[in-house]
């Protein structure tokens, strides 16, 4: 299936390193993996967090002029080629999702939302335009995936059907793990060596007595199984 993803908070190669981002890029690997081609429709930033107003109507407007490319782009290829569903990743009223929504009326597809936050609070405050739109597009939605169970109560009365709401457990990529476990042997070899050379007094014993041991060594020999 062929997903268009999108991420309003923060696009997945943005230069910054932040959660937001390595959770846009965990997600579209667990998509790809899954067997479907995922590609970014947008790296636009729809995020205003001063309670700008007239910034936040400009980032609108931008936001629904690069849905009428997207959307006029897509038409133009044929339909196997165009996008099966749309994915928008990290939605709430500081960054809402301009893009998606109309997109998908267009094109009639599925409008699928990861992590929503609708916060009833903000209605009639500085972020009055994208809580409004968050509630909207939650309306819209095929699906939501709840990554934080604490968005849950205020995001499920907004569906259609409780069962559109679909919750998943936290997971990490292990590709870095499964390579720290073929390295374990030489691993512990190595902190072995370490903590001898730590442990080595460097003065006589008059002057070592009493002297705490060095903090900050105990977690990785833990980590590496060197006891």
């Amino acid at each position: 299936m062929r997903v268009a993803f999108y991420a309003p908070m923060k696009a997945p190669d943005d230069p910054t390193p932040s959660g937001d981002r390595m959770m846009a890029r965990l997600l579209i690997q667990a998509l790809e993996y899954a067997g479907h081609t995922v590609q970014v429709a947008s790296k636009f930033s729809s995020r205003e967090g001063a309670g700008d107003y007239t910034r936040q109507l400009r980032l609108r407007d931008v936001g629904v002029t690069t849905a009428t490319r997207l959307i006029q782009r897509a038409e133009t290829l044929r339909p196997e080629l165009r996008p099966a569903v749309w994915f928008t990743y990290h939605l709430y009223h500081k960054a809402p999702d301009w893009i998606g929504p109309g997109f998908c009326q267009a094109m009639g597809i599925p409008y699928i939302v990861a992590e929503a936050s609708y916060a009833p609070k903000q209605a009639g405050g500085q972020w009055d335009m994208g809580h409004n739109a968050v509630r909207e597009a939650l309306e819209q939605a095929s699906k939501v995936i709840s990554i934080n169970s604490a968005d849950t109560p205020c995001v499920l009365p907004l569906l259609d059907n409780p069962e559109m709401l679909v919750e998943i457990k936290p997971f990490l990529d292990p590709a870095d793990y499964a390579l720290a476990r073929s390295r374990h042997e030489s691993a512990r070899k190595v902190l072995a060596r370490r903590r001898a050379q730590l442990a080595a007094p460097s003065g006589g014993a008059a002057e070592n007595k009493g002297r705490a041991p060095r903090a900050g060594i105990a977690p990785y020999f833990l980590l590496a199984g060197v006891s």
